[in-house]
């Protein structure tokens, strides 16, 4: 729900938290009026735990370090969108996501796109995806810059890779699915073994595994159930007993804004769900009700989540 009216500051919840909270979705929203600003900054004077509490949400938002908040800024959506606070999105990998303009081929949030490669490849993209294409000595190839990615290799004896983050999947034919977040890269063999290479290390993936890697090192391959993992190629994400926390993270890749969990307990709460990906709005007012869970919608950009 957008925040509308003029007189915000006379709208403020009783706990300090919630008032954090307020302020930092008024901000965002860009509904503020001059007043506000000035009602804000009053309201950051007034006591120490007041910009303590809106670091707290601003570290949730971004990943981040805090804003440096100075009762003389001028605060609003503008103010609040650029400079520092901006730095700190931007490197939070949220709003201002590396844009790789001349990638070849991109899905917008909520998109699933299907196409055919060079070299007798299928492909799937899902939501929020970039990729380009790639050729190594002769051999045809993409780079997943971000996003996830399924791919039918038909051709089998010939090779085809997926190059993400500083590792390469290579396949002889098969099929696979490469998902880069963050500098993580998750591989998954769904048919066929594959090589996955990392610097000078390499794991060998039999059909039915898969395997992390960062820019650093590469994991042991674990089995895993291909049709929860790829359930989203049918519209679906499927979670079974995993974290609130890891639930709301894939959840945001499918829909816009920007959902916050406040506490850790909270974030650690196991949940078992099927989620509609036609529908994937719909499934935090369930969890509200399931988990008996508090989910407040402030703006377009920005849903929290807390202890009902």
């Amino acid at each position: 729900m957008a925040m509308t009216g003029e007189n915000h500051a006379a709208n403020l919840p009783d706990t300090v938290s919630e008032q954090a909270i307020y302020w930092f979705a008024l901000l965002l929203d860009g509904s503020e009026t001059e007043e506000d600003r000035r009602a804000f900054a009053r309201w950051l004077d007034a006591d120490p735990a007041h910009l303590e509490a809106f670091g707290d949400i601003e570290r949730l938002w971004s990943g981040s370090t805090s804003l440096n908040l100075s009762t003389d800024n001028k605060v609003g959506r503008r103010a609040f969108m650029t400079g520092t606070a901006a730095a700190v999105v931007i490197g939070a990998g949220w709003v201002f996501a590396p844009h790789h303009p001349f990638a070849d081929i991109r899905t917008a949030t909520g998109e699933r796109h299907r196409f055919s490669l060079p070299g007798d490849v299928e492909a799937e993209l899902a939501s929020d995806t970039v990729m380009s294409y790639v050729a190594r000595d002769g051999v045809n190839g993409v780079e997943l810059h971000r996003g996830e990615a399924w791919f039918n290799h038909l051709a089998t004896g010939s090779d085809f890779f997926v190059a993400a983050t500083n590792g390469t999947s290579w396949s002889r034919g098969g099929r696979l699915d490469v998902a880069a977040y963050d500098g993580d890269v998750t591989v998954i063999a769904e048919q066929n073994p594959l090589t996955v290479r990392l610097g000078s290390a390499q794991t060998q993936l039999a059909a039915g595994n898969a395997v992390r890697y960062s820019d650093l090192q590469i994991g042991r391959p674990y089995e895993v159930d291909i049709s929860t993992e790829l359930a989203w190629r049918n519209g679906q994400l499927v979670f079974m007993g995993q974290p609130l926390g890891e639930v709301v993270r894939v959840l945001q890749r499918w829909q816009n804004g920007k959902i916050m969990i406040i506490g850790e307990e909270l974030k650690s709460r196991p949940v078992t769900l099927v989620v509609d990906l036609e529908r994937s709005k719909d499934v935090l007012p369930v969890l509200a009700s399931v988990l008996s869970i508090s989910v407040h919608r402030f703006t377009d950009y920005l849903t929290i989540i807390r202890a009902a």
